[in-house]
């Protein structure tokens, strides 16, 4: 009855010997689990293809560039009783302290009662202005596409004038024409009460030539 065992029980540990003795198939490398790769592979492979489009934060646009000074006087307004920095009333001191201006050369000290001439830096003496020693800048004239807060420069209609400044008055120099019939002179317009000046419109044929400021006070200038 013993026999039989015994017998099963030495086939069964030569099968174990066999089995030990053939062992897995090494590798060089450290062993993984499974559906990982191996240290060393990851070392070897090839990189992760880059996506050829990659998302890049935009760059700040550059803020525009800013217009140059004279394109800047150029557009200014002709408000009621300045013209950018320059105001009817300013010292001839603090108008040259703008840059603004030029002061016309040969001129000697006027005193009180005398009048200086200048004009825009960086234009012609036409476009000019009158500072009295008194009561400061007396006169201002405009150049370029300058205009009113009404739209009023250059060119610009008698109707369109008559529509903007309803209460205008015309500087009348002794004739008989009335304001319904005067198509050329200068008009005057005073469109804040108190503020010391008036704007001075020449018109020609119907036509506006020139937008001025003047000072309500008198003094050495016509």
């Amino acid at each position: 009855m013993h026999r039989p065992v015994q017998i099963l029980v030495v086939a069964a540990l030569v099968s174990l010997t066999a089995a030990c003795s053939s062992g897995p198939q090494h590798v060089d490398g450290a062993a993984a689990p499974a559906g990982l790769a191996s240290p060393a592979a990851s070392l070897t492979s090839e990189p992760a293809a880059v996506p050829s489009a990659v998302s890049k934060s935009p760059t700040p646009s550059s803020p525009p560039p800013s217009r140059t000074t004279s394109t800047a006087l150029t557009d200014l307004t002709i408000d009621p009783d300045r013209i950018g920095r320059l105001r009817i009333g300013m010292s001839l001191t603090a108008a040259k302290a703008t840059g603004l201006i030029v002061v016309i050369p040969g001129q000697e000290d006027r005193g009180p009662e005398g009048c200086v001439a200048a004009y825009w830096k960086g234009r012609s003496e036409d476009d000019g202005m009158i500072f009295n020693g008194k009561y400061g800048l007396r006169a201002l004239g405009s150049f370029g596409n300058q205009r009113t807060p009404e739209g009023i420069r250059p060119g610009s209609t008698l109707a369109a004038v008559r529509e903007a400044y309803p209460r205008l008055t015309w500087r009348v120099d002794g004739d008989e024409t009335t304001d319904a019939e005067r198509t050329s002179g200068d008009v005057l317009v005073d469109v804040v009460k108190g503020d010391g000046a008036h704007y001075r419109i020449n018109i020609q044929d119907s036509k506006v030539t020139s937008v001025g400021l003047e000072s309500d006070r008198a003094g050495c200038y016509e």
